[in-house]
This record gives C-alpha cells, structure tokens and sequence, in this order.
C-alpha cells in the first residue's frame, strides 16, 4: 500500500483579480510572477489560482535585494527555509536564462543586420552596373551618330544620285540651311 499524504489545508483560494488586489499589482503582473516563480495553480490552461502561500511567495520575490550583506547568525541560518533556497536558485536560473535570450537575440539582430547589408551591397552593386551599362550604351550611340554625321562643307550639292542623298547627308544639308537663315535673320534685325 502506498503512502499517501494526508490533505493540507490550504486556507484561502484568490483569482488573479483578488490577488491583484491584495497585492496592490495588476492581474497580468500577478499571473506573470506567479507562473516565472511556480507560485500559482493553473486550470483549464488559462484560470489561474493562488493560495494564501502563493502570495507570500510572490511578495517575498517581490521584496528588494539588500544593500549591504547582513551578518549570519546561528539563529538566522537554522531558520533558514528550503523553499527560499530553492526560490534564490530558481531566481538565480531564471536570471542566467534571460540573460542567455537577450544574447541570442543580439546575435539574431546583428545576423540579420549583416544579411541586409549584404543585400544592400548587391542591390547598389546591381544599380551601379546598369548605371554603368546605360552611361556605355550612351557614349556608343553617341560615338555612332558622330561618326554617321556628315558635316555640312563635304556635302556634294550638285550629285543628284538618290543613293548619296541618305538620311545623315539630308539632315546636314537641313542643319545648314537653318543655319544660314539664321544668321541672314540676325542680321535684318
């Protein structure tokens, strides 16, 4: 037969509101140290419950740390329960975790930062290189037309063959033209 502990009376029971209340907290600051700390019941996933040891539990988390170490006596030690002992280490882990979840969490954000640098990088590279293929494509089509120009002294005005007459040597002979009604305008004024 196996033992089976004998009930314990639990004295009041408090919802997160009571407890809140009582605490002088909000519900949600209530719930939050209760289940860091294990000192409240859940049920149903989302009720959550707390005995009156529960919330002596959470104020004694609660009370600050002390400035200046205080002097161990033997009376001291002797009253000094497991359930502090276990709630320092439990503080102390719980501590180690955080701090181990913001490191991580910084090595994610510098990860990321990193990625997106990189892929800044390409992009101005990619942007750069097309800058630089239209700047190319530009100069070309500049450099041909140059070089397809005829200037307007060369022209052959008496050839009447209509294979000389290309579209270059018409636009040249037009440039020319303007040109000269220009300047006998100019100089009517």
């Amino acid at each position: 037969m196996t033992d089976i502990p004998a009930p314990t009376h639990l004295g009041t029971i408090y919802t997160a509101k009571e407890a809140a209340a009582r605490l002088k907290m909000t519900q949600r600051g209530v719930i939050t140290l209760g289940k860091r700390y294990g000192c409240c019941s859940v049920h149903g996933g989302r009720t959550v419950l707390f005995s009156e040891q529960d919330l002596v539990d959470i104020w004694q988390i609660m009370r600050a740390p002390a400035t200046e170490s205080k002097l161990a006596t033997a009376r001291a030690l002797s009253s000094y329960s497991t359930d502090v002992f276990f709630r320092d280490l439990l503080r102390k882990e719980q501590a180690k975790k955080d701090e181990r979840r913001r490191f991580r969490k910084a090595q994610e954000a510098e990860t990321r930062e990193k990625r997106l640098e990189e892929k800044r990088q390409a992009t101005r590279a990619k942007l750069d290189a097309r800058i630089a293929k239209r700047e190319a494509k530009a100069q070309e089509m500049a450099a041909r037309r140059a070089a397809r120009s005829v200037p307007a002294s060369e022209l052959d005005l008496k050839n009447r063959d209509p294979a000389y007459w290309t579209d270059e040597r018409k636009k040249a002979l037009r440039r020319e033209r303007a040109a000269r009604i220009q300047e006998h305008v100019g100089e009517d004024r």
